[in-house]
């Protein structure tokens, strides 16, 4: 028993260590997101200051009733955004790098949800079987530490239901949060659930960050329809708001 509830300790331990990193390393990641937005604006500021200078050049030599010496004003060259262009580069890669270990370690929490925490000491038998609400608000607190980033709604309930918790309901579970946040992109998901005696109805209304490509949006949705499992299906997919939902029974 000792050793278990040593395991138990280090497991938590570990769970809000590696909490503490993701957060920490997206802190960083929006620092420096920050900084390269400032260094985006300054070189497009540089070379618009340039281009209307030239605009300006070219409306004098040809409207101006003054006779000035051409060889005196030349239009400018190119600017100089080397510096810049080097920082903006720096600061892409820097960025890139923060994800790839956000990503790592977002991978290892997963683990600690799938593999220990849902199947914990609670629940030791496998014949037993895991009630559904219980273990879905603790799936959801967990996904909403992972990623500080994006703003998820849900209010816990008391109701209680018979239906239970299965492998295929958590794969595509993970798909889907695994798709909206790092295949579309979003900054807001609003869960809303119906629940029976028999059955539970789970609603995520999702709102994606606005698209680049309208085109290649729309056919993502298939991309997400090939990976959910039968508990899933797609309501709505716009982009300016994605539901999908996911019946139990």
């Amino acid at each position: 028993m000792e050793k278990k509830i040593d395991k138990d300790n280090l497991m938590s331990q570990l769970y809000d260590y590696l909490t503490q990193q993701v957060r920490d390393h997206y802190d960083v990641k929006e620092h420096l997101s920050r900084e390269l937005y400032q260094d985006q604006r300054e070189k497009d500021r540089k070379v618009k200051d340039v281009s209307d200078q030239n605009r300006i050049y070219q409306i004098r030599k040809v409207f101006s009733p003054l006779d000035f010496q051409e060889e005196a004003q030349k239009e400018e060259d190119m600017v100089d955004t080397s510096e810049l262009d080097a920082r903006i580069r720096t600061r892409k890669k820097e960025i890139q790098e923060e994800e790839e270990k956000i990503n790592v370690l977002s991978g290892y929490l997963k683990g600690l949800e799938e593999n220990y925490f849902i199947t914990s000491s609670e629940y030791k038998n496998d014949d037993e079987m895991i009630p559904f609400l219980p273990a879905f608000w603790k799936l959801m607190e967990h996904v909403k530490m992972i990623h500080p980033e994006v703003r998820i709604n849900f209010s816990k309930t008391e109701d209680f239901s018979d239906v239970t918790l299965n492998l295929s309901f958590l794969k595509g579970f993970y798909a889907f949060i695994k798709f909206v946040l790092y295949e579309i992109g979003v900054y807001v998901i609003n869960v809303e659930k119906y629940i029976d005696k028999d059955k539970v109805l789970i609603r995520f209304q999702v709102k994606p960050k606005i698209p680049g490509n309208i085109a290649i949006f729309k056919n993502k949705k298939y991309t997400l329809e090939k990976e959910l499992t039968k508990e899933f299906s797609i309501i709505r997919w716009k982009t300016n708001s994605v539901i999908v939902q996911a019946l139990m029974e």
